[in-house]
């Protein structure tokens, strides 16, 4: 089963940066909002929710469900909802049970646009199986799964006019357009790939990492930042903005995207490098038509090993993520302080009760911080939980 690689992937994080002197964790309540028990409700959420409009949860799971033909698992999951209730607690639905003619559970999160359809994609169940871009719409008699695309990629972001954007084949970045008949692929580069969901900035530029690949010591190279500007035209050039490795302390393996702030700077962070190769939270800024990285960070033994979720950004600046920090791993804040430095500081360090392996977290307009866990809890099939400053 998959509920083991968390914990092998978190022991050697520890390995490769174990230090003392953690630092203290700052005033953040965690809570539990639903522990999965991997039957009928499902199990094994393998990416953070996502957040509609009203304030319900939504996630992709690798277990349970009602569909249990697939190999080394205990069912194949599926799509899940949390909703608040008056009463304080949350209800979990199943929206869609994965079968071997849908795929299962890939390691992207959803999407949700204004409407409140989901968009996501699938991987195979089993070498035989189809695997989708797709759509779930809430209907009469529940939600319908509509395949938009055939692929086992996705890394997708929507825009404002509800186009697809991701890794789409048979292409590196492609773009997916709905219309009267259906949905319609363009190709936008074939130079790349990516290692995490696509972003936007205020100019309506495309960005993302690629874990790999590229140059630096990595034996294949350290990975890649990139940039996707569009022409005007229809086309769209591609741009690194950096080769990750190519330094003595740079950061290696970029595998959780790009965030990006109104003056347009990206920030991410790497899986590994940095003083204590635990990898690196960075910021690349545009300069004189170059792009100049700054270190914020070097993640370092028990406070966090391995920045490998995609960040979020709050109105002050403050970055939040996921890293494979003590034995199941950390959410962890870095706020700018004065003088142009970062204060890092551990929201919550998880010990398997509670949940392990976390996905990353998403944050609401109250700043309060959602994330799911692919294992841990009572049953150790994962919670969903929420941090409240």
């Amino acid at each position: 089963m998959k509920h083991a690689g968390f914990l092998v992937t978190a022991a050697v994080a520890l390995f490769l940066g174990l230090l003392p002197g953690a630092r203290a964790a700052a005033q953040y309540r965690y809570k539990v909002l639903y522990t999965f028990t991997g039957g009928a409700d499902g199990g094994s959420p393998t990416a953070n929710p996502v957040l509609d409009g009203l304030g319900n949860l939504y996630g992709i799971m690798d277990s349970g469900g009602t569909f249990t033909d697939c190999p080394y698992q205990d069912g194949c999951g599926g799509v899940f909802e949390l909703s608040p209730q008056k009463n304080g607690h949350w209800k979990e639905s199943v929206l869609f049970n994965w079968v071997e003619d849908t795929g299962g559970a890939s390691f992207q999160p959803l999407l949700v646009d204004s409407a409140g359809n989901l968009f996501g994609d699938t991987d195979f169940l089993e070498p035989r199986s189809p695997a989708y871009i797709f759509e779930l719409t809430p209907g009469s008699g529940g939600w319908n799964f509509n395949p938009i695309y055939d692929a086992d990629r996705g890394c997708l972001v929507l825009d404002q006019a509800g186009d697809l954007y991701g890794c789409i084949p048979p292409g590196g970045i492609g773009e997916l357009s709905p219309g009267s008949n259906g949905w319609t692929y363009t190709d936008l580069s074939d130079e790349t790939t990516a290692s995490a969901p696509l972003s936007w900035d205020a100019k309506g530029d495309l960005y993302g990492t690629v874990g790999g690949g590229g140059k630096g010591g990595c034996g294949g190279g350290c990975g890649t930042a990139f940039q996707l500007t569009p022409n005007g035209d229809g086309t769209w050039t591609y741009y690194v903005l950096h080769y990750f490795g190519t330094w003595q302390y740079d950061g290696m393996g970029p595998v959780g995207g790009l965030t990006l702030d109104a003056a347009g700077n990206a920030y991410g962070g790497t899986w590994a490098g940095g003083l204590y190769n635990c990898g690196i939270v960075f910021e690349l800024a545009p300069s004189g038509g170059q792009w100049e990285e700054t270190v914020l960070y070097n993640l370092h033994g028990e406070s966090g090993c391995g920045a490998v979720s995609p960040l979020v950004r709050d109105s002050a600046g403050a970055l939040y993520g996921m890293a494979l920090g003590g034995a199941y791993g950390v959410i962890y804040k870095l706020a700018p302080q004065k003088g142009g430095k970062w204060k890092y500081s551990v929201l919550h360090t998880f010990h398997g009760p509670d949940g392990a392996g976390p996905n990353g977290v998403i944050l609401d307009r109250k700043g309060n911080l959602f994330g799911t866990t692919f294992e841990g809890g009572k049953f150790g099939y994962g919670v969903v939980f929420e941090l409240t400053p």
